[in-house]
């Protein structure tokens, strides 16, 4: 069993050259620097520019509708048209924790209000499944009723698709954490999908992925659990979706 240390928990590497090659052994070592600090600097400024590609959210006037965290089994609840295989079931403990986290990070973030979550579920078991030509297309009728029924225009859909606990603590694990989700926006009127946020993480370290420079340090050098993963997704989702 092998465990993942953060990059700060790792020893520097110390390397000394005969007396005749320090020149040389210099030489290689400015080399080796300039072009780190270049790849460090290449993976923060893409980091950077990366921007939402979706439009605005078309608000307006409009009423907006918040859904209970749900992990899609049914055809009629997978808008992703797909659930992955081999995948645990989320048990309701976890789903009420991100629906926590989600109004925490809307009332934080967002600017629009919106109808209760509570609402949906009592919905949800009133409308039933809806069919459709595609899971998709059975989906979207569903979801759109949900929406109907709570008196909306537009419902935002958050669903997990997997979400598993690191296995250890905050300075080492035997597996990190991972999440997958999906935040949706639905025009209930049209039975239309306006837009969608997907989030896909497994965590590694800095060794694995220069890329993540910007979130290892956000996370403190430390592994994170899974709900605090999800959040991350969820403030991706407000900001692409403009909720």
């Amino acid at each position: 069993m092998s465990v993942q240390l953060p990059i700060s928990a790792l020893k520097k590497k110390v390397f000394s050259a005969g007396s005749g090659d320090r020149a040389q052994s210099r030489d290689g070592r400015r080399t080796a620097h300039a072009a780190a600090v270049l790849v460090l600097g290449c993976a923060l400024f893409a980091a950077a520019c990366v921007a939402p590609s979706q439009p605005p959210l078309p608000v307006g006037s409009l009423k907006l509708g918040l859904a209970a965290f749900n992990q899609p089994i049914l055809a009629s609840e997978m808008l992703a048209g797909y659930q992955p295989e081999d995948v645990p079931k989320v048990d309701a403990k976890h789903l009420h924790e991100l629906d926590a986290i989600l109004a925490q990070v809307l009332n934080e973030q967002s600017k629009h209000s919106f109808a209760s979550r509570e609402g949906s579920e009592h919905c949800r078991r009133t409308v039933g499944a809806q069919s459709g030509a595609t899971n998709t297309q059975a989906a979207l009728r569903t979801w759109s009723a949900v929406g109907r029924c709570m008196g909306v225009d537009l419902l935002v859909l958050p669903q997990i698709l997997e979400f598993r606990q690191r296995d250890g603590g905050s300075f080492g694990v035997v597996s990190p954490a991972r999440v997958v989700m999906d935040v949706f926006v639905i025009d209930v009127r049209n039975e239309m999908l306006i837009s969608r946020s997907h989030f896909d993480e497994t965590q590694s370290n800095l060794i694995s992925n220069l890329l993540d420079t910007g979130k290892f340090f956000k996370r403190g050098g430390q592994w994170i659990s899974a709900g605090e993963l999800a959040r991350e997704g969820m403030e991706k989702a407000v900001k692409e979706l403009g909720l």
